[in-house]
């Protein structure tokens, strides 16, 4: 009955929301030029939901049902059929359907119809075929839902008509009224109009090919900064969805995606196949409304030796109750591996090069990259058992341990404003995103050839609304 071909896209806005959750964890820095580090570096992946709430405009999803709907609507041109009822028909649209309640998932609507309508009539042989127009209101009811294979899904019932003008056919001098006739037809034919218009949303608005593709474009490394060679990969686990439920003047859900997210640095050496199945859709009866988004920065080398002469160049150490001093003339920053190699230079008591390494980590107190497990390289070792043993005790790797830090500020506020910018944008016409963040905190650290990169978790809520489409 009704023709809706692709015109509510709700198939359309539900892959956006996937695609969308893609997006919003392929936030990018601005990291310095490098040369390509050969073995990457992986992030621990960890398993979160990223959840967007949907908010559909009833007002819309009404105009563009409308706009779908042919004008005629129905037609039978033969007086035979219908167990010879004698009678022809065509009904046409008369104005807009119009949604009378929504409650919960359950939309309730009314179409006023034009009808014509022709008798056939037999007197003592005699055959004539008056006709006649009126019109009258059809009302219905969908439940929607999404099955488990992704297929939009509705059950839909005619619940009754309305006479807005009787129909009456005019026969020589007599009217003869033709209600009943043409109601039986109305009501024989509302539960074949109603399987019309599930049908016509079954075979229009599957969801699993948008959710394929975006499964596959997920697992598919992305690269995140040309300059750094950073890279994020998603690794989809399973798809939940809310029930639709009807919320003042709009229809609301919540979709869901279970991820594992990785953060490579260095290209990586794999392509993941394609698949062809996905998980069947999980229905849940609530997805927590806040997500995390793992974003990452990187302190250069460069810049982590500036910040680090500026805390040690100057500074005096002393040893043995103040027998040996050395004082602290350069310093810079190198990768050891997973350590941060400083290569101290100094004078005094000893004069050269001590190599200190440590790994770096975040310090929730402090708010700084400390290092952790700081000790002397082994080739320094070497070089103080013969020239200077005093320096072996441990305490200069103490010093350096304790007024070591590299501050984050800038890279917790860098996130806080691509979060924000990623969660306000429009995705296409009348498909807005709306929200809000909670937190922005540090997370891992690791070395890598080019500088010491940082992730970001960032907490945040995040509406999709859909209006104006």
């Amino acid at each position: 009955m009704f023709a809706l071909n692709n015109k509510i896209q709700l198939n359309k806005v539900l892959s956006i929301c996937l695609l969308l959750c893609f997006k919003s964890v392929f936030s990018q820095t601005n990291l310095p030029q490098s040369s390509i580090t050969e073995k990457p570096v992986v992030f621990e992946k960890k398993p979160s939901i990223i959840s967007i709430p949907i908010d559909i405009s009833i007002e819309d999803l009404q105009s563009k049902i409308n706009s779908g709907m042919p004008n005629l609507i129905y037609e039978d041109n033969s007086f035979e059929d219908n167990q010879n009822d004698e009678l022809k028909a065509k009904v046409w649209r008369k104005g807009n359907l119009i949604f009378t309640s929504v409650v919960n998932d359950i939309l309730t609507y009314e179409v006023p119809l034009k009808v014509w309508a022709q008798k056939r009539i037999s007197v003592l042989g005699v055959s004539q075929a008056p006709a006649t127009e009126f019109e009258l209101k059809l009302k219905f009811s969908s439940k929607f839902g999404i099955t488990t294979d992704y297929s939009i899904q509705t059950i839909t019932n005619g619940l009754s008509y309305e006479w807005i003008t009787k129909p009456v056919l005019k026969y020589s001098y007599v009217e003869i009224p033709i209600g009943p006739v043409i109601g039986k037809l109305i009501s024989n034919n509302l539960a074949t109009f109603a399987k019309q218009i599930d049908q016509t949303i079954k075979d229009n608005y599957s969801l699993k090919p948008y959710v394929i593709e975006a499964w596959n474009t997920a697992q598919k490394p992305f690269l995140a900064s040309e300059e750094y060679n950073t890279w994020v990969k998603l690794e989809p686990l399973d798809v939940y969805f809310t029930p639709l439920k009807a919320v003042g003047k709009s229809l609301k859900s919540t979709f869901g995606l279970k991820i594992f997210v990785e953060t490579l640095v260095g290209t990586p050496i794999y392509t993941p196949k394609q698949i062809l199945t996905i998980p069947n859709l999980k229905s849940v009866s609530s997805i927590s409304d806040a997500f995390e988004v793992q974003l990452f920065n990187v302190i250069s080398f460069e810049e982590a030796t500036k910040i680090s002469r500026n805390m040690f160049l100057g500074q005096v150490y002393d040893f043995k109750n103040g027998k040996y001093k050395i004082e602290v003339t350069d310093l810079e920053i190198k990768p050891d591996g997973e350590y941060l190699s400083l290569v101290t230079t100094t004078k005094g008591s000893f004069k050269g090069q001590i190599f200190l390494k440590g790994i770096p980590v975040y310090d929730p107190v402090k708010k700084l990259v400390v290092l952790t497990k700081t000790e002397l390289d082994i080739k320094t070792k070497n070089v103080l058992h013969k020239a200077g043993a005093w320096l072996l005790e441990g305490t200069l790797e103490k010093k350096i341990e304790s007024e070591f830090g590299l501050p984050v500020t800038d890279i917790i506020e860098f996130g806080k404003q691509s979060v924000l910018q990623t969660i306000n944008s429009e995705i296409s016409k009348g498909i807005k995103m709306k929200g809000e963040i909670f937190s922005v905190v540090p997370d891992q650290v690791k070395v890598a050839e080019n500088g010491i990169l940082a992730t970001v978790i960032a907490k945040a809520k995040v509406e999709l609304v859909v209006k104006g489409m």
